[in-house]
């Protein structure tokens, strides 16, 4: 893009000679103060050549010129030059002066320095002006809500650009649409009833491409935004995306009303750097959330199964409600026996305290031995081994599990009992068994429960029924696999309720010594 000049002089025969020298530039000439503030009003006009002569003073003009626009650089043409005059000129803040008339390529010369003087002071205020940017970083990164990111990010463009009207754009994927997330002088109805698609207004336009731009107000009719501006009051705007890692998450709008100003590329330079900040401390506002959901379903999770199950259905890629299939693992069922009469005699504290001192000592153990707590059931509790998590030695695991919840329980039984001779009479019964059942999902997408189901459940409850003294039963397929480890004793034959068949029934009195 050529650079622009203002040329202000009366000699129309200079004016052509001037206009002539400078014929690789952009130049603009005029006669009067009046018509130059307009031509730097309409055009970034980088350079102004002014005549210094007894019907305008150059000095004065300039000065004016550059209340009104702070960055524009000034070369004085002059008919005489001495020491005063380029001490006074240069207070003025002219860059150089020329003596006329002028030699074209001591203009060309001059001009050429005034420009790199410029973009070397540009450079050093763009400097200036973003290296603080950066440390916004640190201030966005320290917030731990989306909401502090949103109100910092339209508290720091406010400062930086004057803008009182902004708004914060998110893409919802659920609704595939934006929406205000937050906003200053906007109307609040109107701001939460926004919702647009990708491509739609100016907004879903730099979200689809991910490019930010500037609207002025003497642009909008050359621009492909023209059917998208709908507010004749807004002189200026910028739309820039938010984006980490080529993901677009959103855009930030900023608009000038009611004002002559105009933004620059500057602005919008300062404002991207601004929403790549932004979009990193969102991002790490969300990661930070994706966190502490899954840390507070891992706790849940952990309350019900070992820690390495929890983890499993935490990083399981399939769908919950596919999680399911037929498996073989080994069945504990522990029941409180005489627990009715328990519940008659005790009030409700009292009660909750001694199962909760229970389901701890089962809990724990059943999480120590690998095994999956699959649910309490009033006064009786139901474990599985050997999956999800796959264990070779499920029954060791499971009769292991069982002798220690055995020893646990009558510890707290002897405790309670010297609380109270209404729990002399309570008893546990402990049932083991192995075998083929589902294990998985079961219910609806709402409302669904991670359990097992089958033939072997009903057997493993149907043993902790018939067991007393806390007794451990086991079904033949269990004591099969693990009588090298423990010394176990043929119990006889069982007719169990539901169960067709009598079974053979084994006990365990204690573990075998060597």
């Amino acid at each position: 893009m050529k650079m622009i000049i203002l040329l202000l002089i009366n000699d129309s025969v200079s004016a052509a000679s001037l206009c002539s020298a400078l014929g690789e530039y952009t130049v603009f000439t005029c006669t009067g103060k009046r018509e130059a503030a307009q031509i730097c009003k309409d055009h970034e006009v980088t350079i102004a050549l002014i005549e210094d002569s007894p019907s305008t003073n150059g000095h004065k003009v300039f000065v004016d010129l550059r209340e009104q626009f702070p960055v524009l650089s000034g070369i004085l043409l002059s008919p005489f030059v001495n020491n005063d005059l380029l001490v006074a000129s240069f207070s003025a803040g002219f860059s150089g002066v020329l003596e006329m008339p002028v030699q074209p390529e001591h203009l060309r010369s001059m001009v050429k320095q005034s420009l790199d003087r410029k973009k070397m002071d540009d450079e050093n205020i763009r400097l200036k002006t973003l290296l603080p940017l950066y440390s916004l970083g640190e201030q966005f990164l320290s917030s731990t809500t989306e909401k502090e990111v949103l109100e910092g990010v339209l508290e720091t463009v406010a400062e930086l650009t004057g803008s009182s009207h902004m708004s914060i754009l998110l893409y919802d994927e659920k609704q595939a649409s934006l929406h205000i997330a937050a906003s200053r002088g906007m109307d609040m109805k109107l701001a939460n009833s926004v919702r647009m698609a990708k491509g739609e207004h100016i907004a879903g336009w730099v979200f689809k491409h991910g490019k930010p731009v500037i609207l002025n107000k003497e642009d909008q009719e050359t621009t492909i935004f023209s059917p998208f501006l709908k507010r004749a009051e807004i002189v200026s705007a910028i739309s820039c995306p938010l984006i980490i890692r080529d993901n677009i998450i959103g855009v930030l709008n900023i608009s000038q009303t009611g004002t002559d100003e105009r933004f620059s590329e500057a602005d919008k330079e300062v404002v991207s750097i601004v929403c790549g900040q932004a979009a990193m401390a969102l991002e790490n506002v969300r990661a930070l959330r994706q966190v502490e959901e899954v840390t507070r379903t891992r706790t849940l999770l952990e309350q019900y199964m070992a820690p390495e199950v929890a983890q499993l259905l935490l990083v399981g890629e399939t769908e919950l409600m596919e999680l399911g299939d037929i498996r073989k693992v080994t069945i504990l069922f522990a029941d409180i026996r005489n627990f009715t009469g328990l519940v008659q005699q005790l009030d409700l504290d009292r009660l909750r305290a001694f199962l909760n001192d229970f389901f701890n000592i089962f809990t724990d153990t059943i999480f120590q031995k690998q095994g999956t707590v699959d649910k309490f059931m009033g006064d009786a509790v139901l474990a599985m081994f050997g999956a999800p998590i796959t264990n070779k030695d499920a029954n060791r695991a499971a009769v292991e599990a069982a002798l220690m919840i055995k020893q646990k329980f009558e510890e707290i039984h002897r405790q309670w009992q010297n609380k109270s001779d209404v729990f002399g009479n309570i008893d546990l019964g402990i049932g083991i068994t192995s075998g083929d059942v589902f294990l998985g999902n079961v219910g609806s997408s709402r409302r669904f429960d991670y359990t097992v189901i089958g033939n072997e459940v009903n057997i493993a409850q149907r043993l902790a029924a018939e067991s007393t003294q806390c007794q451990v039963y086991l079904t033949e397929s269990v004591r099969n696999d693990v009588q090298h480890l423990f010394h176990i004793e043929r119990w006889g034959e069982m007719r169990l309720r539901g169960i067709e068949e009598p079974m053979v029934v084994y006990a365990i009195p204690s573990v075998k010594t060597s």
